[in-house]
């Protein structure tokens, strides 16, 4: 809706790279309060995060170039012309975008490798960060909403939205569409919150915490990508790029909730 506020009329300022900053300072003022609690200290997290974050976007890039490699590599003569002509131009088309999943595995690299780093325990992390990754999450499906990215497919019924034209995305503006950053949004809010009641009202085992999120994400997502109607994002055959994703995270998020990985390392450390 508002890709760009310009303040003033001299900064232009954009409002997804804002609404996701603003969510990741505040998921880290809360990581800092929950983590002495599991015996690591705020310092810790801080730095933790950092990690995190570096991870994130050099996953989210990573993962973007990938889903454009099939088509650089089929149409590569034209792209190497293109890049002598316009680096910039290619360099945006191979890398200038994000991708979630990229990120969500880069952040969780991120973090493992400060763990490895500094030999601190790595497990404690993904229970504290669990419940805040679905909150960064839905804060940055606001922003694409306002950027209007990874937008919906064409609908006319209650609850539609008409975008503004935009642009970068000269075809958003041309029909009606589900909004399904919104719908995207609310349902990493309810993630989060359903996270750390758990996590207060119920012990659970290390680690069962992140199965149960990419158990939820797994399916929700699956689910969202049927609704989206920008195909930039890649695929094979039928499915989605995240599509294909979320099939194996699945079993993933399984495993951590049944703990047997966690009973696994517990038994070869006695």
């Amino acid at each position: 809706m508002f890709p760009v506020v310009n303040v003033f009329g001299l900064f232009p300022i954009p409002l997804y790279g804002t609404v996701f900053g603003i969510g990741f300072a505040l998921a880290v003022l809360i990581a800092r309060k929950t983590g002495p609690s599991y015996g690591i200290g705020k310092d810790d997290i801080t730095f933790a995060s950092l990690y995190g974050i570096i991870g994130l976007l050099a996953g989210a890039k990573l993962l973007y170039f990938l889903t454009k490699l099939p088509a650089i590599i089929m149409h590569f003569g034209v792209y190497m012309r293109v890049m002598r002509e316009a680096p910039i131009e290619a360099l945006s088309y191979a890398f200038g975008g994000l991708v979630f999943y990229g990120g969500l595995f880069g952040a969780i690299l991120g973090v493992y490798c400060y763990c490895r780093q500094y030999k601190v325990p790595f497990i404690p992390y993904l229970d504290i960060y669990a419940p805040l990754l679905p909150f960064v999450h839905g804060m940055g499906r606001i922003g694409c909403f306002l950027a209007g990215c990874c937008y919906g497919i064409e609908y006319h019924g209650f609850g539609s939205v008409q975008f503004p034209y935009n642009e970068l995305i000269p075809e958003l503006n041309q029909v009606p569409r589900v909004p399904v950053q919104l719908m995207e949004a609310a349902l990493n809010f309810v993630l989060c919150a359903g996270l750390f009641l758990l996590r207060r009202k119920k012990k659970l085992r290390a680690g069962q915490l992140m199965g149960i999120y990419f158990v939820y994400y797994a399916i929700v997502r699956y689910l969202m990508e049927m609704l989206r109607g920008d195909i930039i994002r890649g695929g094979v055959g039928a499915f989605s790029t995240s599509q294909i994703i979320s099939i194996l995270l699945l079993p993933i998020g399984i495993i951590l909730i049944r703990g047997k990985w966690m009973a696994a390392r517990q038994s070869k450390k006695a």
